[in-house]
């Protein structure tokens, strides 16, 4: 059975290889996640459609997450 540090390092590395290529986007652990551009950056690499990545800013974290939780939803 594989330990939770190793599942959370999996699931890092599966991330990142999602982000390639996206600013503003350094996954270093789950804090990097604070911004809301790490799972912008995610849920755009599904659905690269849906909004412009580029037009985001890591100072907007709240429009972040709404946006990437309506557009994951």
């Amino acid at each position: 059975m594989a330990s939770t540090s190793s599942i959370k390092q999996i699931l890092l590395e599966w991330c990142h290889s999602k982000m390639l290529g996206y600013q503003h986007v350094d996954l270093q652990n789950f804090s990097s996640w604070s911004d809301g551009m790490a799972f912008c950056a995610l849920v755009h690499a599904f659905f690269p459609n849906t909004f412009d990545y580029n037009s985001l800013s890591p100072t907007q974290w709240q429009k972040n997450f709404e946006l990437a939780f309506t557009v994951a939803e």
